[in-house]
């Protein structure tokens, strides 16, 4: 199955600003240019301002105090744009610098007030008006069927004066996405856009945003696309120039290149024009042409083009500042299982835990070939495995830009002591089972410790140095991190690094070392793609199994209402029994609710689903683990283990009430209901997330987010859930069942509840005073059914979707927050073994040394620092040191 994906109009502006906020490539230049966009009449900042610089991906959106920042920017002049709704674009030349650049301040001016004059249209009108915009809009384009237009409403309609001719104009940006290259861009109207005449590149500024990796299945198609727009590109023959590879019809082209007078620029003279046959003509204005490395004049407007090379349409082209290089090296990279290669290297904040404790690590995926990278696996599985093999917890993670993190939380309820630690993707396991990573870890009881010596300190690659010799308890301790090569230079890096209080903590020695795990296993020579059994993944799949009641797998199909109502499949189930729902990317919790029939269309209910993992055959048995030692910390009791593992458990599996009944007798408590919902009335199916959405949907005010649902009113919070005049919620004191209500959402609540046995929801929108703190947010109220009526909704909950909570790609939790989170658990006594851990730095050729700081132990004693990472070049680097040594 594959799945159509589309982006809608907001989810696309969230785009522009996560993807040009954060720099991925840590062997780019890496500079970050800032500066700060005004009303140039009032002086104030203004938010939301769209900066760019135009025909690149450069860009950003300014901030609440009007900040920008724009990264990756190489060296050399620019110019950048500004525009906000309501105001004119200004323009402002910058030379960026590797160090030194200075804070931009841009002032824009107000429009003139009287705006743009509107045409009154009727709807059927302006659409008309819309096609025939768009059709001479991409006139010329080579893919004007594959272009979408995100955001018509922009477009404002006039008449041109003295004329029965409609110009198109807009007050803000236009948004389209090209389906074919995989580019968004974000333009401007300079001038009214007159319909029926051609687009001119003069009257238009726009910008790029790159979307190839949000459709990962069709990086490769997009790929190959980009690489013909190069090759019959202006750029790309510049570049040859630069390269002295380009002959000309008539001979060479006896192009002369010499360096610039500002950094990263080529100055180029040839014999002009120069006619390349098929494709054009290239000339220039002045005695020599500016060029960056990628082939893009520094000015435009010095670049004359002739012929071909003068009607590409905007649409058809690739940004200015596009990797060329890379392009070209991919097109003659043969796709064959050795250059396919991947494997995976884990870090860890340390090897042993306390129970109830959070793990947290940091994936970097070693490639044979780099480039491919973008084209390979993008789903990470981590699991805990005791030394059975039996699984105690898997997950998938996000694999972005080469690396993955996130954080495990360790249950009090794994008391086995000796755990394996294994990662892995499905790809991976094509080369064998030493392409996944398996590290030993220990989860204990904080009265105990590994008994071993402490490892020798190293440095291979990365050095440190602190501001102080010696700190004492709860200090900032400030450190500079340098990582250079053999000649000691300054080289990029990506690390990660974990700062142990060694009165708490034992650092344990590595069975392997870095430069092993950094090896390939060798392929073997007639190795072949199509012979490998386990997936690509780029997106996580749902596995399933349908049995009868004597556990018999069953042959059937399956219906999936996936995550809601968002999408309804049907999926066919094999001989064996089992099913799969691909391409999920859902985050954290989501729900697949699973109706089943067998080959008769008979219904069945014996279903099981769980995200997909490769179970690995290895003997865990033959890792080794250290002794434990006694601690002077107090042991976990029986009582204490035993409330945290009963503590957030529902207690009230399902409401059931099976003998007759009428309506309860007398008045509610809350009188008058404000809604009342017959569900009678509503397409159920089982789902309690479809049930909440259809509910909200019959109830004004009533608010729905997320998955799985929170509800609210409009006064805030959750409401108080009641079931036949019960309150089962409350904010504090028994429920039914006993125990405590606490953890326990009103989505938790519904979700025990049989949909099809609710006979009436009555909504109360407003504060019930008569229940104190527990009316305060509303009520929703369920009046069951009961007799016969209730054994109809048993069996129709018997024939309808069974739905399923599955865990989804993780959001990363911040360490700091964690941390602050466990020293409110008693059973961790008070204990923070792990002072510091920070995945992300990102060290810089360019800079001397990266620095971070963190508080040293309460204890004033020694700490243990370990950083390990990979250079831009794929070679790894660690450092092991103490400090604070009293």
């Amino acid at each position: 199955m594959r799945r159509n994906i589309y982006f809608s109009y907001s989810f696309l502006l969230l785009l522009i600003f996560s993807l040009t906020a954060f720099p991925g490539n840590i062997s780019a230049q890496n500079v970050i240019f800032t500066g700060i966009v005004k009303d140039g009449t009032t002086g104030k900042p203004l938010k939301d301002a769209h900066v760019f610089i135009a025909n690149s991906t450069f860009q950003s959106f300014t901030d609440s105090l009007g900040g920008f920042s724009i990264a990756n920017i190489s060296d050399g002049r620019w110019e950048i744009s500004a525009k906000k709704e309501g105001f004119e674009m200004q323009h402002e030349s910058i030379l960026v610098k590797k160090n030194g650049n200075s804070k931009l301040e841009i002032l824009l001016k107000p429009l003139p007030e009287q705006g743009i004059n509107r045409l009154n249209l009727s709807d059927k009108k302006r659409e008309k008006l819309i096609e025939e915009f768009l059709t001479s809009f991409y006139s010329g384009s080579q893919f004007k069927d594959q272009i979408r237009f995100l955001n018509p409403e922009a477009l404002i309609f006039s008449e041109m004066e003295n004329s029965k001719s409609t110009l198109v104009n807009s007050e803000d940006y236009l948004i389209f996405v090209n389906d074919q290259t995989g580019f968004l861009y974000t333009l401007y109207l300079l001038k009214p856009f007159e319909i029926g005449q051609p687009i001119l590149n003069e009257n238009i500024s726009l910008t790029f945003l790159d979307l190839i990796n949000e459709v990962p299945e069709l990086i490769s198609e997009r790929t190959s696309i980009r690489e013909k727009i190069l090759s019959i590109s202006p750029e790309f023959y510049l570049r040859q120039m630069l390269t002295g590879e380009l002959n000309s019809s008539s001979g060479e082209s006896s192009a002369e290149v010499s360096f610039g007078k500002f950094p990263g620029e080529y100055l180029l003279k040839f014999n002009h024009p120069l006619q390349i046959d098929g494709k054009g003509s290239l000339s220039y204005s002045g005695e020599d042409l500016a060029l960056r490395a990628e082939g893009s004049p520094v000015f435009e407007e010095k670049l004359i083009l002739g012929g071909n090379f003068e009607k590409i349409h905007p649409f058809d082209k690739l940004p200015l500042n596009f990797n060329s290089e890379k392009i070209l090296k991919l097109s003659n990279v043969e796709k064959n299982a050795q250059v396919m290669q991947e494997k995976v290297f884990l870090q860890t904040d340390r090897k042993h835990y306390l129970r109830g404790e959070t793990l947290f690590f940091k994936a970097n995926m070693i490639y044979s070939n780099p480039l491919l990278a973008d084209e390979l696996s993008k789903v990470l599985h981590v699991e805990i495995l005791d030394t059975t093999g039996y699984q105690e917890y898997h997950q998938v993670f996000p694999i972005i830009s080469g690396k993955s993190m996130g954080s495990i939380f360790l249950p009090i309820a794994l008391n086995q002591k000796n755990y394996i630690l294994r990662a892995y993707t499905s790809w991976s396991l094509n080369y064998g089972d030493e392409s996944s990573f398996y590290l030993p870890i220990q989860v204990h009881d904080p009265s105990i410790k590994p008994a071993v010596s402490m490892p020798a300190p190293i440095s291979s690659g990365v050095s440190i140095f602190s501001d102080k010799q010696t700190y004492s308890a709860g200090e900032d301790v400030n450190l500079n991190i340098m990582v250079r090569d053999k000649n000691g230079k300054p080289v990029s890096a990506d690390l990660s690094i974990s700062v142990l209080d060694l009165n708490q903590a034992v650092p344990l020695e590595s069975r392997i070392s870095m430069d092993e795990e950094f090896q390939l296993p060798p392929v073997a020579p007639n190795a072949d793609l199509k012979d490998f059994t386990y997936p690509l993944e780029t997106r996580f799949t749902a596995i399933g199994e349908i049995k009868d009641e004597n556990n018999n797998p069953v042959e059937g199909d399956v219906t999936a209402l996936i995550n809601s109502m968002e999408n309804i499949e049907k999926f066919e189930v094999s001989k064996d029994g089992v099913f799969t729902i691909p391409n999920l990317t859902f985050d954290d919790e989501f729900e697949i609710a699973i109706q089943a029939k067998n080959k008769d269309a008979l219904p069945i209910r014996n279903i099981d689903l769980e995200i997909q993992n490769f179970p690995t055959g290895r003997d865990l048995s033959q890792f080794q683990f250290p002794e434990m030692t006694s601690t002077q910390t107090a042991s976990l009791t029986a009582k204490e283990i035993q409330e945290n593992m009963q503590q957030g458990e529902i207690l009230l599996d399902e409401f059931v009430i099976n003998e007759e009944k009428t309506d309860p007798v007398g008045p509610m408590v809350y009188g008058e209901p404000d809604n009342s919902v017959d569900p009678a009335t509503l397409p159920l199916n089982g789902s309690t997330s479809q049930f909440i959405y259809l509910l909200a949907g019959q109830v004004a005010g009533m608010n729905v987010s997320g998955t799985p649902p929170s509800i609210s009113f409009r006064n805030g919070g959750e409401p108080l859930i009641m079931i036949d005049g019960v309150p089962i919620n409350p904010p504090s004191g028994p429920m039914i069942g006993g125990g405590s209500a606490s953890g326990r959402t009103a989505t938790d609540i519904i979700a025990g509840i049989n949909v099809f046995a609710i006979k009436r929801v009555e909504v109360i929108k407003r504060t019930v005073s008569m229940l104190g703190e527990g009316g305060r947010n509303g009520i929703i109220s369920f009046i069951m059914k009961s007799g016969a009526e209730l054994e109809e909704a048993n069996e129709a909950m018997s024939n309808s979707f069974k739905p399923f909570k599955l865990s989804g790609f993780p959001k990363l939790k911040k360490f700091e927050t964690v941390i602050e989170a466990q020293a409110q658990e008693p059973l961790l006594r008070g204990l923070k073994p792990t002072l510091y851990w920070n995945p992300e730095i990102i060290t810089s050729e360019d800079v001397l040394s990266q620095k971070v700081t963190f508080k040293s132990s309460l204890s004033g004693g020694p700490m243990w620092i370990e950083i390990k990472g990979i250079t831009a070049d794929g070679q790894p680097v660690e450092g092991k040191f103490v400090i604070n040594q009293q």
